[in-house]
């Protein structure tokens, strides 16, 4: 039997790739370096590309079970609610994204992608095993875990996150790139939130250097809120740190009755905060038989909404170029040169749309059309597998 590929981290991007591998037909084994295989309590809007990735693994009718559809939005001024124009112009969903775009629980989504490969084989998961390192030769990969266990197989891909321990020993350690920036996210049940709700189920109030979005998850049930602001002392990015509701609401000091309702009902416990980080792009994400997937290769901020969805994208990718029959060393370049540039230039992206934000209602100058990465039509299951650099 032919070894497994061995995947360091049970994130989305890992759960992807472990589920897209074995449904081309090779064995698997992820190690996770926590006991559960989970998320804190926030939502994510999986756009048609990640979607449609996703729906191509198998899953479209467990997504559609746990997901709602997008919502009409638009974008608000932060003291008076008035509707905005330019750069933040209100969006109403063609049908098309109604079929293509799932909004749901992380929480959800993680059940969604464990049941799956534990359908496939459930050895899959090894659960506290902390990587530290790996070896390889011209022939295998071996992954070295914190309590002493080594396994060997025919390559390792590295999915452990912004701090990847693999893509620190590939390529140095290297600090991520702080931001100065932010997060906050709290989830609020509808019947408390219904009050600051307005006309409108979904947007984002815009500030000076400070954001709020909403939208409803969990069939309408729960109103999930996510803000953004300037906040460079903040350095913690564990999204276990616990912010006050206090904290929370001197953010919003001055602005429209409905953002200080909804935070004054963020929950007392689990308001998660963490600093934002991202990291430059890569030219190289490989080494023989090792490579990166998700933010160990791309690690971006989440302006866009495209962190989950490059790392899916990845995973289907990924996939395809280890069907081809190709050795792993080659499987693995093909997959990096399918990747790179699109990755890349959606982490450069995300950093201009920050700017946007920091602009406030006034509007930074929108980024053209055709320099949208985000924008421009993808389908990891026919993007092109480029033989050549």
């Amino acid at each position: 039997m032919p070894s497994p590929i061995l995947i360091a981290g049970a994130g989305i991007g890992g759960l992807a790739a472990a589920l897209a591998l074995q449904r081309h037909g090779f064995r698997v084994r992820l190690f996770e370096r926590t006991a559960t295989v989970g998320d804190v309590g926030a939502g994510i809007a999986l756009g048609a590309t990640a979607s449609r990735s996703l729906y191509s693994l198998g899953l479209e009718e467990a997504l559609t079970a746990v997901s709602d559809r997008p919502q009409a939005s638009a974008a608000f001024d932060y003291r008076t609610g008035d509707v905005l124009g330019g750069a933040f112009a209100r969006r109403n969903w063609s049908a098309a994204d109604l079929v293509d775009v799932n909004m749901l629980h992380r929480a959800d989504l993680f059940a969604v992608l464990r049941a799956a490969v534990d359908a496939n084989d459930r050895d899959a998961i090894q659960l506290d095993s902390a990587v530290v390192g790996f070896e390889q030769t011209a022939d295998d990969a071996t992954i070295l875990l914190a309590d002493g266990r080594r396994f060997t197989g025919q390559a390792l891909l590295g999915c452990d996150g912004l701090r990847s321990t693999v893509r620190t020993q590939m390529l140095g350690a290297g600090e991520p790139r702080k931001t100065g920036r932010v997060a906050y996210r709290f989830l609020v049940p509808i019947e408390d939130a219904a009050p600051f709700m307005g006309e409108w189920t979904a947007g984002i109030y815009v500030g000076s250097r400070v954001a709020l979005a909403r939208y409803m998850i969990r069939k309408g049930s729960v109103v999930n809120c996510v803000a953004f602001a300037h906040a460079p002392e903040i350095e913690d990015e564990d999204w276990s740190a616990q912010a006050t509701r206090g904290e929370l609401l001197a953010l919003f000091e001055g602005w429209n009755a409905n953002v200080v309702g909804l935070a004054s009902c963020a929950p007392l416990e689990r308001t998660a905060r963490w600093a934002l980080y991202d990291r430059d792009p890569l030219d190289v994400w490989t080494d023989g038989r090792v490579g990166l997937l998700g933010d160990s290769a791309h690690a971006v901020l989440p302006f866009l909404g495209f962190g989950a969805a490059l790392a899916i994208e990845d995973a289907i990718v990924l996939g395809r170029a280890f069907a081809t029959g190709a050795a792993p060393q080659a499987a693995l370049k093909l997959y990096e040169r399918a990747r790179r540039d699109r990755a890349n230039a959606i982490l450069l992206e995300s950093r201009r749309q920050g700017e946007t934000f920091d602009a406030g209602p006034g509007g930074a100058p929108e980024i053209a059309a055709e320099d949208r990465e985000s924008r421009k039509p993808y389908d990891a299951l026919t993007a092109e597998l480029p033989v050549a650099a």
